[in-house]
């Protein structure tokens, strides 16, 4: 999630938030003019105006708060819980995902209010055993409510997260009111206030060193627990070969400025404008002529140029022949290797081509399709590329079949959810389950650094589903 989306995201959440605070204030300031400013001053005030104003932004915090764990969520998890601790961050590091480090760092920011609040409404939560006490309970009956009514997942990781959110938070406080009554800022202080800030910032730049020192990235199909297989019978039908193998691995190359720049030049094209989500980018040009078109681009290199305005007719050439001449001339021009590709079909003036996927070893290659589309006076309406450019890499050596089939004996494999009719239940592994394997075929998969590795699918029967399989990584 890009930073403008989740500007978005809680733009949208502060909305209610805004509303009812501007509502509380204007109760605040009622009370102010006709109650507070007029007592004698030997009248003690019903509430202080400190109090008023701390309680008006924690009832907003609150709402905030349920916006996000509580109201308007689904209901597609009921009953499910996650009790591995940590799980959500050696998961977002198998799979090296900002996505998934931002679902903990957000759920520790969320609290981080409440241990600021707290202590400054009440001298009670000063405090910090019951401040923690409370942090803890209303993070555990958050994850209560989203487990009996399906809006959520009962996550050891959250209540976690959220405690540390309160715990820093009240380290926080404490730093303000320590600068307050020393009018400086005390190194020790600052020091022991800020101790999970720096710990978290030292634990993600180790993470970063370490993931930036590995040769190749991370696999999302790595998994993070094992499953008991006591009790499991397992089988296998094919003889599996116990001698390693070998097999390429290769870097998956985006030239999306080289791309754009390209078009510009062999089409006669000015760039008018540009709009960027995350690694996608998309781009308005026009021709000479006053054409305009758009040029969509990627993250994984895939790219399509379209004339705004074209809507494709069915196509009668008078001469076929020349028109793929010219098809296969604007491909080439633009790099899209037509002579290692089979012409697919021809629709509506659109000449489609396709590449094997079968990467051959000590080189580089192609894989994808890509296609021109031509108006009936041989002028271009459309181009599509879903080319992935493959550079070779390297050789590595591979697990064995038998070490494969080892590593599902010791339950170091991931239950894939590939429909969405499988339930929880169906992806548990557990004692009586039948699970007899048919096959170990090699494959490959891009990494988080974009290497095309060698990985295994091993099929097979689990409960009677003859469809079940799962993939696990083949370098040794």
């Amino acid at each position: 999630m890009s930073i403008t989306e989740i500007f978005n995201y809680l733009r949208i959440l502060g909305l209610p938030v805004i509303v009812v605070v501007g509502i509380e204030l204007l109760f605040v300031a009622a009370y102010y003019i006709f109650y507070y400013r007029k007592r004698s001053p030997e009248e003690k005030p019903w509430l202080s105006m400190n109090k008023l104003v701390l309680g008006a932004l924690f009832v907003g915090y609150i709402v905030f708060v349920l916006q996000l764990t509580v109201i308007g969520r689904g209901t597609s998890h009921f009953m499910e819980m996650n009790l591995y601790p940590f799980g959500g961050y050696i998961e977002a590091w198998q799979k090296y995902s900002l996505r998934e480090f931002q679902n903990g760092i957000f759920n520790i920011l969320m609290f981080v209010p409440m241990g600021i609040l707290l202590p400054c409404m009440s001298y009670k939560y000063r405090a910090f055993k019951k401040l923690l006490l409370v942090v803890v309970c209303a993070t555990i009956a958050i994850e209560t409510y989203q487990t009996f009514s399906g809006a959520g997942l009962f996550e050891v990781d959250d209540i976690i997260n959220n405690t540390l959110g309160g715990i820093m938070g009240y380290q926080l406080y404490r730093l303000a009111i320590s600068i307050i009554k020393h009018k400086k800022v005390k190194i020790k202080s600052l020091l022991s206030n800020l101790s999970i800030p720096i710990i978290i910032g030292l634990m993600f730049g180790a993470m970063s060193i370490v993931y930036n020192q590995q040769e190749f990235g991370q696999l999302a199909i790595n998994s993070y627990h094992k499953w008991n297989m006591t009790g499991v019978q397992l089988s296998t039908s094919p003889e599996l070969n116990p001698e390693p193998a070998v097999a390429a691995v290769y870097k998956r190359i985006v030239k999306k400025d080289e791309v754009a720049a390209l078009l510009r030049q062999k089409l006669e094209l000015t760039e008018l404008s540009v709009k960027s989500w995350g690694d996608d980018r998309e781009s308005v040009l026009t021709s000479n002529i006053g054409v305009h078109y758009t040029l969509f681009q990627s993250r994984e290199g895939n790219w399509s140029l379209t004339e705004d305005d074209y809507v494709p007719a069915q196509a009668s050439f008078t001469d076929p022949d020349s028109m793929l001449e010219k098809a296969k001339a604007v491909a080439d021009e633009l790099g899209l290797p037509t002579q290692k590709a089979e012409l697919q079909e021809v629709d509506d003036g659109e000449y489609v081509w396709s590449l094997s996927e079968i990467p051959r070893i000590n080189e580089d290659y192609w894989t994808g399709e890509f296609s021109v589309g031509l108006k009936k006076d041989g002028s271009i309406y459309g181009i599509q590329s879903g080319i992935q450019y493959n550079q070779f890499v390297r050789m590595i050596d591979l697990l064995s079949p038998a070490e494969v089939y080892k590593r599902i004996e010791d339950g170091k494999f991931q239950q894939i959810q590939r429909n969405a009719l499988l339930t929880k239940d169906q992806l548990e592994i557990k004692k009586g389950d039948h699970l007899e394997i048919k096959g170990i075929e090699l494959t490959f998969m891009y990494d988080s650094k974009d290497f095309y590795r060698p990985v295994y699918r091993v099929v097979g029967t689990y409960n009677g589903d003859p469809n079940w399989f799962t993939l696990i990584d083949a370098r040794h």
